[in-house]
Parts: structure tokens; C-alpha cells; sequence
């Protein structure tokens, strides 16, 4: 054999064999990561976790919160009805203003003989710890003229808020009868301060006006004036409105 020819061989199968090792090796070579996978997720994909995040994130203040109760329409205080009649209604037990924050029993008065300037009449005994319903008005809500009377300074002086001005016009006064029912009223006029006449027969003429029978249905209320005194009388009207549902 030729020994150039021998040498050349020899030369040639080692290159072979040193590039099939190097394709080998190129074979086996990982791949490279794109820098896509290392970097921060596209917008939309940031969205989409962002949204998944909020929908998963519990609302605060939850845990033991109630049931939300829906609001309820405000009950009105008086309920307009027409008045009862005279035969139907019953004795008054309660007298209230809400305003001044006076709430009073009320009684049925009696009356006694008495001698008053020389004259023999009879007079209305008016309790001291209630104020006095007069049982020949009517009663409670009914059409008519519901009379009631009291005190400003002696017993308990139930009625001195109208002596001293606390009873205004516009301001509500309720009078529950003897089964429970609560009539409103509302006051329309309060008198001046009278002067208690010497002669009887000027004093229930004026008393008359004001307590007479009348064909709406209203309430009057009767006191003394000053609170330190009884020199005048004032008189309260308050016209019938409805029933205090």
C-alpha cells in the first residue's frame, strides 16, 4: 500500500469523525429561551388576572353584616275621618300636647250649689290632680263642642303652660277617650286674657260664647290667668283634624 495514500485516509476519517462529534454535539445543544418568556405578561394578559383578582377579592365589612331590610314609607300622624256622632262618642280619659310636652288624665266634673255675689247657682267642681271634662259637651272626636276645664294654679296647676304662653296656635292637641282612641285637634285661636267680672250673669255670658254648641267639631280648653293668680280666664279653641292612627 502507498503510504500517502495510507497517510491521506487516516487524515480524512479523523476529520469525519471530529465533524460527526461536533454535529453530535450540536445536536444535543438546549435550545435558547426567547426573552418573551422572561418578561413581564402583555397588557391583556395583565387585565385578565387583574379582573379575576377583583371578582375573587371579598367585599369588606361582609362577614356579619344584616340583611339590607327595605326602607318603609313614614306613617302619617293623623289620619283625616270625619267626626263621630254625639250619640257614639264616650268621655274623654287623656288630654296631650306634644309640643310642650304635657300629657294630663281627664275626668267628668260634678257641680255643687253655691252662693256667688248674692245669687244662689250652681258651679262646676273642677278636680285638682286632672283637668274637668264638662258632661254636658260632647265626648271625645265627636260634632260638636268637647269642653274640657282645669287648674293653672291651684292642686297641681295642670294647665299653667296656657298661663304662661307655652299653648300656641297651630299646635296639636290629642284626646284619647275611654276605649283607647286618640282624636287629634288642632289650635285655632287662644282668647286674651279676660277679666273675671264681678257680675255673675256678664261671667256665664262670656263663658256661653265660648263653650256654646257649635256644628263643626271642635274642643275648648278653660283656664285661669295669670299662673300666679285667677283674675282672668283664657279660652283655647282647637277644631277637629282626625284619628291618631
Amino acid at each position: 500500500m502507498n503510504p500517502t495514500w495510507s497517510l491521506r485516509n487516516h487524515t480524512f476519517g479523523l476529520l469525519f469523525t471530529l465533524a460527526l462529534f461536533a454535529l453530535l454535539l450540536a445536536g444535543c445543544e438546549p435550545a435558547s429561551i426567547p426573552e418573551a418568556a422572561t418578561s413581564t405578561p402583555a397588557p391583556a394578559t395583565t387585565q385578565a388576572a387583574g379582573a379575576t383578582a377583583a371578582t375573587a377579592t371579598p367585599r369588606a365589612n361582609t362577614g356579619n353584616a344584616a340583611p339590607a331590610v327595605p326602607a318603609q314609607a313614614a306613617q302619617p300622624s293623623v289620619q283625616t275621618s270625619e267626626p263621630i256622632p254625639a250619640a257614639d262618642a264616650t268621655a274623654p280619659s287623656q288630654l296631650s300636647i306634644p309640643a310642650i310636652d304635657l300629657e294630663v288624665p281627664v275626668m267628668a266634673m260634678g257641680w255643687q250649689v253655691t252662693e256667688v255675689a248674692g245669687n244662689r247657682t250652681t258651679v262646676w267642681v273642677l278636680p285638682e290632680d286632672a283637668l274637668g271634662w264638662h258632661p254636658n259637651s260632647v265626648g271625645a272626636g265627636a260634632a260638636g263642642n268637647l269642653v274640657i276645664s282645669g287648674h293653672q294654679l291651684l292642686g297641681a296647676g295642670l294647665l299653667a303652660s296656657v298661663a304662661l304662653g307655652e299653648v300656641a296656635v297651630g299646635q296639636e292637641i290629642l284626646i284619647t277617650d275611654a276605649e283607647g282612641k286618640v282624636f287629634v285637634y288642632q289650635v285655632s285661636e287662644i282668647s286674651e286674657p279676660i277679666a273675671i267680672s264681678e257680675e255673675l250673669a256678664n261671667e256665664e255670658s262670656v263663658a256661653a260664647a265660648w263653650t256654646a254648641q257649635s256644628g263643626d267639631a271642635r274642643l275648648t280648653l278653660i283656664t285661669g290667668w295669670p299662673d300666679f293668680s285667677s283674675t282672668h280666664r283664657i279660652f283655647v279653641t282647637a277644631l277637629f283634624v282626625g284619628v291618631q292612627p
